[in-house]
């Protein structure tokens, strides 16, 4: 598998050969430290500019609490305390006023004991992996917190009053919480750009969740869904929506509307023709429709004039002999366009 890192603070694409991806949010870690950086205590404490330190990485280092010696750098921006112990957000941690991003994935915290201060300087906050039954209350306090990186928790539910107080969200991820729902406050959040809803145990999606205007990715990948909103056209900005692995078996009319979307995946559901609506979506690049039940491939599809990847593969395709000239007639026009065509 490719893993291609997009940004170290952001969208992370993970590409298989078989052009399947799959969308997480969140941190990376990993290559060189920037210069000027504290790695250990030990540096933390021989450090004689503790003004000029911007970023301080203590992954990994069986802390059981925030060493208190992080209070010296009071410029600090940048710090990462995950695969450690930790139990504990103190408040203290609030005396950090140019803190921008802080990582605590694979601790052991506490919902109880997370007590951050109300900031507007805190734009990153990545919690996950840390078995949390709910979404800590005090997260709401971060005002201008942009990406919230919590996935792979024990959420269940959440609590909308507590979601709807992050009015500033670009990302949030809520990959594998086990939810069993979601809150139509989040229809409340009208900065957010992209939701990462995989593997969860969704069946339905509220109809608020339309009123995200500025939403550019949604991934409802890997739930138990059999419909998408009706009003989804209302979506105006979105550019990749990821719903394979569902039970889903057509596609509201509303999908039309949705002029700006490049990337549909709808693969690995219950569809047993292609939905007529998917002709009409003019911007579409990439086209999953593998591991269904569809047995015709109908010509319109060759309205799609920007496409540049298709994936057929695993359908009980008839093998009549003018369905088989057909779709050979297809397929044909669409690498004569130079479209990857898997089939």
């Amino acid at each position: 598998m490719k893993v291609f890192y997009l940004i170290w603070l952001g969208l992370l694409l993970s590409t298989s050969v078989s052009g399947q991806k799959k969308m997480v949010i969140g941190l990376a870690f990993g290559g060189s430290p920037e210069p000027g950086s504290i790695t250990t205590l030990a540096e933390a404490q021989a450090n004689l500019r503790p003004d000029t330190v911007r970023m301080v990485d203590f992954t990994g280092q069986n802390l059981t609490e925030i060493p208190s010696i992080i209070y010296r750098f009071v410029n600090l921006e940048k710090l990462f305390l995950g695969k450690n112990q930790l139990t504990a957000i103190p408040r203290q941690l609030g005396r950090l006023k140019r803190l921008k991003a802080l990582s605590l994935t694979e601790n052991k915290l506490d919902v109880r004991k997370i007590k951050f201060r109300r900031n507007h300087h805190l734009k990153i906050l990545n919690i996950q992996y840390n078995h949390l039954s709910e979404l800590p209350a005090s997260v709401a306090r971060n005002r201008n917190l942009e990406q919230l990186v919590a996935g792979n928790n024990d959420f269940t539910s959440l609590t909308g009053r507590r979601l709807k107080r992050l009015k500033n969200l670009r990302e949030l991820n809520l990959y594998n919480c086990k939810l069993t729902s979601i809150p139509a406050q989040m229809g409340k959040l009208k900065k957010l750009k992209l939701l990462d809803l995989y593997r969860n145990q969704l069946e339905t999606i509220p109809d608020a969740l339309v009123q995200l205007p500025q939403l550019e990715v949604l991934a409802l990948s890997y739930n138990r869904l059999d419909q998408l909103p009706a009003e989804i056209g209302k979506l105006g900005k979105l550019k990749e929506l990821y719903c394979h692995h569902n039970q889903i078996h057509q596609l509201p009319q509303s999908i039309t509307q949705l002029e700006n979307l490049r990337l549909l995946d709808i693969s690995y559901n219950w569809f047993t023709e292609v939905p007529a609506p998917i002709t009409a979506l003019s911007s579409l690049e990439e086209l999953n429709i593998s591991n269904n039940q569809i047995q015709l491939l109908p010509v319109s599809l060759t309205s799609l004039t920007r496409l540049k990847r298709l994936n057929l593969r695993d359908n009980p395709y008839s093998e009549s002999e003018q369905a088989r000239i057909e779709r050979e007639t297809l397929l044909k026009r669409f690498r004569d366009m130079q479209a990857m065509v898997l089939d």
